[in-house]
């Protein structure tokens, strides 16, 4: 990831803004690329969030996502939580480095369109796909927020 995100000192993430030309840059990368999203990092090299998306790792069925110091604390991240939270599935903010998410069971992003989105590589890297905490999350997401018989969109 070549391009970064805002710093919170300059602009906060917080803030509904339309300075997304960082975001931009990003996607125009990620599609140069050939990929879907581009995975944008704080200014410290921490992982921030995709160019549209929040982004979540699981580790030995632990949910991990980073602090919302430098990306937006989005709806659907906040009801992922939620969920783990309801549901004892161990869930942390925390300070993420690119290397932990190349080596994790399963990773994936969050978003009001595309709810919960598993990510199958990194920057040509298979993630293993250990486990099944994002398929118990993807149900229970389903649950709360689609109509019973409809169908599931997985």
């Amino acid at each position: 990831a070549n391009i970064r995100r805002n710093s919170p000192l300059c602009l906060d993430s917080k803030i509904h803004h339309n300075n997304l030309i960082n975001n931009i840059l990003a996607k125009i990368e990620a599609n140069n690329a050939g990929v879907d999203d581009a995975i944008m990092l704080d200014l410290n090299g921490f992982v921030a969030e995709t160019n549209s998306t929040n982004i979540f790792m699981i580790k030995d069925g632990v949910v991990l996502t980073p602090y919302p110091k430098a990306c937006l604390s989005g709806i659907t991240r906040g009801v992922v939580i939620d969920i783990c939270r309801k549901n004892n599935i161990p869930v942390f903010e925390k300070d993420i480095s690119i290397t932990e998410l190349y080596n994790a069971d399963q990773v994936f992003t969050t978003g009001t369109m595309g709810e919960l989105a598993k990510v199958i590589e990194i920057d040509n890297r298979k993630i293993t796909d250990i486990g099944d905490v994002l398929s118990r999350l993807q149900l229970l997401f389903n649950n709360l927020t689609h109509k019973e018989g409809e169908e599931l969109p997985f």
